[in-house]
């Protein structure tokens, strides 16, 4: 019993084991800050999460000291989707807010194309309780290093 609790909560994470290289075939993209993967259930016609190669739980731990590393994800994401024929001015850039994301460690969800259902819709939109669009965080982030206070 105690063998099978240590196993389960001693689980490497997911997107730390993707991000590392140790699932052969699921990396798009890698440098030495970030890595990027397709979704393996798209919401839309492409769906693509970005991750920091360093575990960052989720977008509640974010700090303002993060900014240049959340400005690399959105290039990072812009150029994805470019290679892909989608035009970045129509797409969508989040997080799911916990206890709404599935895998504790920030993944930047970039969708591309039409969303698949009016559930993913709903799943994906902005100014919802569940869902965090990156530019309003990086506007809030660059409001604090020019003096605002969070």
């Amino acid at each position: 019993m105690f063998a099978f609790l240590s196993t389960m909560l001693c689980r490497p994470c997911i997107f730390c084991e993707i991000a590392q290289g140790n699932i052969p075939g699921k990396l798009i993209y890698k440098d030495e800050h970030i890595a990027a993967f397709d979704d393996i259930n798209p919401a839309a016609e492409t769906h693509i999460l970005i991750v920091p190669i360093a575990h960052i739980e989720s977008v509640k731990t974010l700090q303002p000291t993060d900014y240049d590393l959340l400005q690399r994800m959105k290039s990072k994401a812009i150029d994805l989707l470019q290679d892909r024929g989608h035009n970045p001015e129509n797409s969508k850039f989040g997080f799911h807010v916990p206890p709404f994301n599935t895998v504790n460690h920030l993944h930047l969800h970039v969708l591309g194309g039409e969303l698949k259902s009016r559930f993913r819709k709903l799943k994906y939109q902005t100014g919802r309780v569940w869902y965090q669009d990156l530019d309003q965080i990086l506007d809030k982030f660059k409001r604090v290093r020019e003096g605002a206070r969070l």
